[in-house]
């Protein structure tokens, strides 16, 4: 078990339970051989007994006026809820972000480092985003989002009357190449295989939970849409009128802090999901489907 403290934006303070050499730490940690060349170690790790490292100075977070909902945090990473119409990263426009917000309130906390996002959620989409809160630490995090050893469960709000209660479609997923906006299911894409599971069914909709079993882009809102039950207010595959945000959230993150290596497991209440009037008028808001961390 190795737990980290940041010091200063130079120097983060390790303890680990047992002795380590430096390669070991390195590996234990996933550390990349370029994220090595910005980090020296003062000494070994002996059994619990504070080491320093040394990191070249690296980008410090920028004040921002709007502030996120943090879910969890830990010296290492943290995790905020992505409200809907909200990008994660910019994409060259002058629109916020919540990189942005996490940055600007780790400014005010005095963190000295820019947090940097794991993975993304598409800009429709709300729930949980993890961040890296240190520099040589984001291929930790990033590995186990490679070697799907992440847990990601989504609630997502359909057309329909679902009869069944579980169902999995295995269809691979490649781009539209008469819209460069949408993706399609197609004998030649990549694999993808999505697990849907009934919540429930009233008045012509249905709650359903997903878990992704591969990551690719749209892929629960290409799924749903192709076995003809498309996502409520889905903007892209759902040809019904809009009326307000997609209903469709990250609701469930588990993984593996690099804080004392523990596992961490998060989940949000339905009634977390930022655009409910819908879900009110059918009272899919008052069932208990989740626990908020």
């Amino acid at each position: 078990m190795i737990k980290f403290q940041v010091i200063s934006n130079q120097v983060i303070q390790i303890q680990s339970s047992t002795a380590l050499s430096i390669e070991q730490f390195k590996e234990l940690l996933k550390i990349t051989k370029s994220a090595s060349k910005h980090i020296k170690f003062f000494q070994v790790l002996q059994k619990d007994r504070p080491a320093y490292i040394k990191i070249q100075e690296a980008p410090g977070p920028a004040p921002c006026a709007e502030k996120p909902e943090i879910i969890y945090e830990d010296e290492t990473c943290l995790v905020a809820y992505k409200p809907s119409n909200l990008l994660i990263h910019s994409d060259g426009s002058d629109l916020p972000t919540l990189t942005e917000r996490v940055n600007g309130y780790l400014y005010d906390q005095g963190f000295p480092f820019e947090a940097k996002a794991c993975h993304r959620l598409d800009v429709e989409t709300c729930g949980l985003v993890l961040f890296c809160k240190i520099p040589f630490l984001q291929n930790f995090f990033d590995e186990q989002f490679r070697n799907r050893k992440i847990i990601k469960e989504y609630y997502l709000l359909v057309h329909q009357n679902l009869s069944w209660k579980k169902k999995t479609i295995d269809r691979p997923i490649s781009r539209n190449r008469h819209d460069a906006k949408k993706m399609i299911t197609h004998p030649n894409g990549k694999e993808a295989k999505t697990i849907f599971e009934t919540i429930h069914s009233k008045n012509g909709y249905t709650l359903l939970k997903a878990t992704l079993i591969n990551g690719r882009k749209h892929q629960i809102r290409v799924h749903s849409a192709s076995a003809h039950f498309p996502i409520v207010n889905d903007p892209l595959y759902n040809p019904e009128k809009k009326n307000g945000p997609m209903l469709l959230e990250c609701f469930h993150l588990g993984f593996i802090s690099a804080q004392e290596q523990k596992k961490i497991d998060l989940k949000v209440d339905l009634q977390s999901v930022d655009k409910l009037p819908i879900l009110k008028k059918l009272n899919f808001n008052k069932i208990k489907v989740g626990k908020k961390v």
